[in-house]
């Protein structure tokens, strides 16, 4: 139809075309969301696809291990620790001794050794702190960490993994870094992962 020279559009033509319109913008601002969402640097610090993935609970293969170092902890510690504490490092060793590939039971001794699990523990003579006694100079300065962050159980447990990694799964270096190991403290922590060493054999039918 054509009025005052200009041509309309037949009404149903009209909405089709808006109806199709509408269609192809949400299309376009869908796919605009999860180009965001996914592709872009901020995604990194956004809940994704990996981050459900993690969410999701944790298998009884697992959730055994947990509880076994929670028995382990009770014991080198002779119960003295708050529930919801022991719970919390038992899970925060399990996890991170899994993410860089080493023993809980000798990170537990470590912690033990060092500090008693005592989170607050500091050595202001060395500038140590927290469970595993994290030197700040070296492991927490040039990352940008402050030494209320070594205090923090997350972070110093999975710093005590990551640094036990470095110099070898080595229980002198871990303690001395490359100076002069100490035998005493090496009699210590190894008498300590003997006693763990066996309380899990012991307590190995009730595990499985």
């Amino acid at each position: 139809m054509i009025l005052f020279g200009l041509r309309l559009i037949p009404c149903s033509s009209l909405l089709k075309a808006i109806l199709h319109g509408a269609k192809l913008f949400f299309i376009v601002v869908i796919g605009i969301f999860f180009l965001l969402q996914y592709s872009s640097p901020l995604a990194q610090n956004r809940p994704g696809i990996d981050s459900l993935a993690s969410m999701t609970p944790a298998p009884d293969s697992a959730i055994r291990e947990i509880l076994n170092l929670v028995g382990m902890i009770r014991l080198i510690t002779d119960d003295q620790l708050p529930e919801n504490k022991v719970l919390r490092y038992a899970g925060l060793i399990y996890h991170s001794s899994k993410q860089f590939g080493v023993n809980p039971l000798e990170i537990i001794a470590i912690i033990k050794a060092e500090s008693s699990f005592n989170e607050r523990s500091v050595n202001t003579k060395t500038g140590d702190y927290g469970l595993g006694q994290i030197n700040w100079e070296y492991w927490g300065k040039d990352h940008g960490l402050t030494t209320q962050d070594l205090l923090e159980p997350a972070m110093n447990i999975f710093l005590t993994c990551q640094v036990y990694k470095f110099f070898g799964q080595d229980f002198g270096k871990y303690h001395r870094g490359n100076g002069i190991k100490c035998n005493v403290y090496l009699v210590n922590v190894q008498s300590i992962l003997s006693t763990l060493q066996a309380f899990a054999e012991l307590n190995k039918d009730n595990l499985s």
